[in-house]
């Protein structure tokens, strides 16, 4: 019989791969969190195989089988009454519906918690659940005591298994080629009747290899814009540039510095593509006044927009025409303005004046706009002007609400609007609002891509990022007024989430902290898909005042500054931190 030194780590992680293969990220993430932060970290994690848990189990249960039916001697004995391990009757899972089936995919959330005790790691005695009864285990000082099991032949000869990190394809699945037939489906149990379930990968895929690293200045990336419908063309900016970057396959990328700044009180304020990408309008800031300046793909200046007597925060083109709001702001008043490209006047027709600085503001449809500022958030009709139709004002009248995302469903306009600094999320729209959302800061919410026939008109999916180390994914009932979180994904201890979004087709999540990128199913949950790292000798400089980007529009914080953005296609990603630029490719 081969010997074992079976200790707390083996146990746990055993555990922990389960709860992943199951389709239980959120349980594995809190088991992570109070065990160990990394457990693909430890020596043995290579070499276990999928279901290992189970594979282990059975085998246990045919030994017991095994051992019942023969005496000391070795000798057969007549078989007793049939004995179950789990009760006098046999279990046939077919006779119980698990979650994903009574809930539905899009809410598949196990209800399971994990509760260990802490102490276990640290050297006290701990009682660690396996199928159904308790085994104690007294670890010392160092946890790592262990206990001698006996396990068969056939599993002390497996070869190590070392899962190799693919990328992923152009649907976000990993490991699969354009040629490849579809995986088979990963069951839970390894023999009987079992139930499929969707795996998020033990081991993330590694995207470096597919990643480009840019210099791009020498001041901070707070914005990335890829051109719409064109995934070769992409911006970058910070405070005192501005910069068009066109990639190709065959050669190097090659940048266009729209301008730069060189000290002084100027900074680019503002920068936005128009809807189908022919137009690229910076803001700039200099002599107290602000200005607009257009510019084509190929870089080159073919249009100046009349100037305003305050800093620009923010350009908001309309999401299918060639209307662009303004947003002019300062500490106290702010002016919405409409300019039509196509009419192109002299001045700008009368904006609309709002008393407070607006954070942000996001586009409702084709002829409406919210905009968020100090305790309230503003609803405004466009047509050949902008006009203030109806202000929504918190429970919190002093409130910061900095971010604001909308979406048109079949039924309602929606907006949704969250303060970092509290930590609340605010849906005005509907009188729905949620309290310490995280333990952390929001640094960014987003809405998910609404399909083009969505299952529930009265729900959408939303994500919010802390600096908790945190995103959640929120599935709102906007009928029943109830939020329901779906997945707490874990970046890592020390990692806050600054940024993210949604893949164009909603199927991903992407997240970034200040060195890393991260890459989740949304509908999986759990651990991330694919990851990347900033390589060691990439020097990630951090000023004492760095700003963040507060929504669109570019107000102070204390948060460093990091920018992510999504292609067209889905398939690459701007990720603006430092000084660098990071192209990742997401298929070969």
């Amino acid at each position: 019989m081969a010997q074992l030194d079976l200790t707390s780590h083996h146990v746990n992680y055993l555990i922990w791969r389960y709860l992943q293969e199951s389709g239980h990220g959120e349980a594995a993430v809190s088991l992570q969190r109070a065990w160990f932060p990394d457990p693909q970290s430890l020596p043995f994690a290579p070499y276990i195989k999928t279901h290992a848990l189970v594979s282990l189990v059975q085998k246990g249960l045919q030994y017991r089988e095994l051992e019942s039916s023969i005496d000391k001697e070795g000798n057969p004995i007549p078989a007793p009454p049939p004995e179950y391990f789990f009760g006098p009757e046999p279990f046939e899972p077919t006779s119980v519906k698990t979650p994903r089936e009574t809930v539905g995919p899009e809410r598949a959330v196990s209800p399971a918690k994990v509760v260990r005790d802490r102490s276990a790691v640290n050297g006290h005695v701990a009682e660690v659940p396996i199928v159904g009864k308790k085994v104690r285990i007294d670890p010392d000082a160092n946890g790592d005591e262990s206990m001698d099991v006996d396990v068969s032949h056939e599993a002390s000869e497996d070869k190590p298994d070392t899962p190799v990190p693919e990328p992923i394809d152009g649907d976000g699945d990993v490991s699969m080629e354009a040629d490849e037939a579809p995986p088979e489906p990963t069951f839970t149990l390894t023999s009987g009747s079992s139930i499929g379930v969707q795996m998020t990968p033990a081991k993330a895929a590694d995207l470096a290899p597919d990643t480009t690293l840019l210099d791009v200045a020498d001041d901070h990336v707070t914005r990335t814009l890829w051109r719409p419908h064109d995934p070769t063309v992409v911006v970058t900016a910070g405070d005192t540039f501005c910069s068009l970057w066109k990639l190709s396959l065959s050669s190097a990328p090659v940048p266009k510095s729209l301008i730069s700044f060189k000290g002084g009180d100027s900074c680019v304020s503002a920068v936005a593509w128009d809807a189908v990408g022919e137009k690229l309008a910076v803001a700039t800031y200099s002599e107290l006044r602000g200005a607009i300046t257009m510019y084509d793909v190929n870089g080159d200046a073919v249009d100046l927009l009349p100037e305003l007597p305050r800093m620009i925060t923010g350009l908001h083109w309309a999401p299918d025409g060639s209307q662009l709001v303004v947003v002019a702001s300062d500490n106290r008043t702010s002016e919405l303005a409409l300019w039509d490209d196509t009419q192109r006047p002299d001045v700008y027709p009368p904006p609309q004046r709002i008393s407070s600085p607006v954070y942000d503001l996001a586009w409702c449809g084709r002829n409406q706009v919210f905009a968020c500022g100090n305790g309230s958030v503003y609803q405004c009709e466009v047509d050949h002007s902008i006009r203030l139709t109806n202000t929504f004002t918190s429970d919190a009248s002093n409130a910061a609400w900095e971010f604001i995302r909308c979406v048109q469903t079949p039924s309602a306009s929606v907006a949704v609007a969250a303060c970092s600094e509290t930590a609340s999320i605010w849906i005005p729209t509907h009188d729905m609002h949620i309290d310490k959302a995280h333990q952390g800061e929001i640094t960014a919410i987003e809405i998910r891509p609404q399909e083009q026939t969505p299952r529930r008109n009265s729900s959408i999916v939303l994500a919010s990022y802390s600096t908790d180390d945190s995103v959640k994914v929120w599935q709102v009932d906007l009928e029943v007024k109830q939020f329901e979180c779906l997945h707490r994904l874990f970046l890592g201890p020390s990692t806050p989430a600054l940024a993210g979004g949604f893949s164009p087709d909603g199927y991903a999540l992407g997240a970034v902290s200040k060195d890393r990128l991260f890459i989740w199913n949304v509908e999986r949950g759990g651990n991330a898909m694919a990851t990347w790292s900033a390589p060691v000798s990439s020097e990630v400089k951090e000023e004492e005042t760095d700003r963040a980007t507060n929504g669109q529009n570019g107000l102070s914080g204390a948060i460093s500054d990091r920018a992510l953005s999504w292609d067209a296609d889905g398939k690459r990603l701007a990720y603006g931190f430092g000084h660098q630029l990071a192209i990742v490719n997401l298929q070969r």
